[in-house]
């Protein structure tokens, strides 16, 4: 068995009796008390940050991972729903919350919204025990949603609209690809700008067949995966 390999291992129980969110000693120290090169540790922590026990954050340092919160694409359950069913505490930091127009005449056709009408956007960094898992963007049809604005946002946006607006949703399509995110999204997640993040984009409508929303969420690739 290769150096790396028996570091990665003891690494990997270091980690298991630690527990989630722990942050982990540095390269030089776990070097030194391994009797290691750098590089080799660096290896070792590679392979484990890729197999989603471990993550890295940049400037801070490499900590023990939680295991991913599952989301069934079939369902229409929100990303509350999906972090309590893995016995996490959802919660939200508002980034921004305005009224605009709508951005081009796709997305006015598709709330089917005079010229003088807006949306509603709302940015949020989705969280889970505190920890960002996802940067959604979310535009919403003001129209139907009248002082939305007003309301608490930082909670699920479903559960908000189907209790304060007594409004039923149902969800049109969803839509799941992957990409790295931009500076400014990596910053909000606090992942390095190479890391893998899943991209979705989900549309829906309220009984009646009046487009709602449509989200577009990045989501951590070492902390969320969806079961189709």
């Amino acid at each position: 068995m290769h150096k790396y390999e028996l570091i990665r291992e003891a690494i990997s129980e270091m980690a298991v009796e630690a527990g989630p969110g722990v942050q982990l000693p540095t390269e030089k120290e776990l070097a030194r008390r391994f009797g290691a090169s750098t590089m080799t540790v660096r290896r070792a922590l590679q392979i484990l940050t890729e197999s989603g026990q471990l993550y890295g954050v940049p400037g801070k340092g490499t900590f023990v991972a939680r295991s991913r919160v599952t989301k069934m694409a079939r369902l229409s359950t929100s990303f509350t729903e999906a972090l309590q069913a893995s016995g996490r505490q959802a919660g939200s930091r508002l980034v921004s919350a305005s009224l605009r127009p709508p951005v081009d005449e796709v997305e006015r056709e598709f709330f089917d919204i005079n010229e003088s009408g807006f949306v509603a956007e709302v940015r949020r960094v989705r969280l889970g025990d505190g920890v960002p898992i996802g940067f959604e963007v979310a535009v919403l049809n003001a129209a139907i949603l009248p002082q939305i604005l007003g309301c608490d946002l930082t909670g699920s946006l479903y559960e908000l609209i189907e209790r304060h607006y007594e409004l039923e949703i149902e969800r049109t399509g969803i839509v799941v690809s992957s990409r790295l995110p931009s500076a400014s999204e990596a910053e909000l997640l606090e992942v390095a700008p190479a890391a893998p993040c899943l991209q979705t984009i989900v549309t829906a409508q309220v009984s009646g067949g009046q487009n709602l929303e449509r989200t577009v969420a990045l989501y951590r690739g070492d902390m969320y995966e969806l079961a189709i």
